[in-house]
């Protein structure tokens, strides 16, 4: 059940904030509890995500 509000939650982060680095990231993630991951995949698959909206991609 995380992985659907993480998702929403980077979502909206990244459409406002696509220059994101990953404190930022990870402060925008600080209200979604998960005991499932230590978050360090999905900020690397955000930063990711962060990099081709700068660069054109469509979200």
């Amino acid at each position: 059940f995380c992985t659907p509000g993480i998702l929403t939650t980077l979502t909206a982060y990244l459409r406002d904030h696509p220059n994101a680095d990953e404190p930022e990231l990870r402060e925008a993630l600080s209200g979604n509890i998960c005991r499932c991951t230590g978050y360090d995949t999905i900020v690397r698959a955000a930063l990711a995500a962060a990099q081709a909206l700068r660069e054109g991609a469509k979200a």
